[in-house]
């Protein structure tokens, strides 16, 4: 997979691409169809959207990058807020030209996707949200469990919930490799970020279409909060992933990148 480093706000960040290289410290192409922005789940890290940029690729330009604190970019801990990770976000690819930018956010991403779409200092033509979403997330107990383990006062132990009831051992064990680049320390700041946006933000006012994926195997818990957050929304909407519950971009990243696929000929359609 092709990587690179740029340095934003002094945090070396590492940046994940396809297509064809380019000289360091200059953007990756991205002219091919739209721009995609991949925004990871807090604790995990960019590289979790790889097979899905890979089917991207073809028809699309995607990127990802490592959040601060996660995966391997610098710094231990987490940005502190959902508004900092936009921020750093705009300071990363700003000046990258980028053309009718789509924004997807799993988990923790999409609130940072929702946040980029409300700030507008980069333009976003639509939002994908996916995994864990909503401002009726509960993440209390997650919180707790990860104090605990950052305090060193229990064990760290890899989260096997939100996947469908069929899931292929290979695809924990990708999840795996990757959840495991990113000190629990990284997750808690992130999750404490999420946990604060969800109180205090307001998503009546972004009026960037939005679909907001549910898998097929979603716990009913986290499938309502999905379809409050398209309700919140002026222009959301839902749509189902099959075989798949809460971690669709590792679960089905073949279903996966045709529902991003059809969301931007929407779009296209639609301008």
């Amino acid at each position: 997979m092709p990587d690179k480093y740029f340095e934003v706000d002094g945090v070396a960040t590492l940046v994940h691409h396809r297509g064809e290289s380019t000289l360091p410290g200059a953007p990756p192409d991205l002219s091919n169809g739209y721009s995609l922005l991949l925004l990871h789940d807090a604790g995990t890290n960019g590289n979790s959207f790889r097979d899905v940029m890979d089917r991207l690729a073809v028809e699309h330009s995607p990127v990802s990058f490592d959040l601060p604190g996660h995966g391997r970019s610098g710094e231990l801990d987490s940005l502190t807020s959902i508004e900092a990770m936009a921020v750093h976000a705009e300071n990363l690819v700003g000046d990258w030209g980028l053309n009718s930018l789509i924004v997807v956010g799993e988990g923790m991403g999409a609130a940072v996707a929702l946040e980029l779409a409300s700030r507008a200092v980069i333009k976003v033509a639509g939002v994908v949200c996916l995994g864990a979403v909503g401002r009726s997330v509960d993440l209390s107990q997650e919180i707790s469990d990860l104090a605990l383990i950052a305090s060193g006062k229990a064990r760290r132990q890899f989260d096997s919930t939100g996947y469908a009831p069929d899931t292929d051992e290979s695809v924990f064990r990708k999840a795996f490799a990757e959840w495991v680049k990113t000190d629990p320390r990284a997750a808690l700041g992130a999750r404490r970020a999420q946990e604060m946006w969800n109180a205090e933000a307001e998503v009546s006012h972004v009026n960037t279409p939005t679909l907001v994926v549910i898998g097929e195997e979603t716990e009913d818990q986290y499938r309502q909060s999905s379809e409050r957050l398209a309700d919140e929304l002026p222009f959301g909407a839902t749509r189902g992933l099959d075989g798949a519950a809460r971690r669709g971009a590792i679960e089905n990243p073949a279903e996966l990148s045709l529902v991003i696929d059809a969301f931007s000929n929407e779009l296209e359609v639609t301008k």
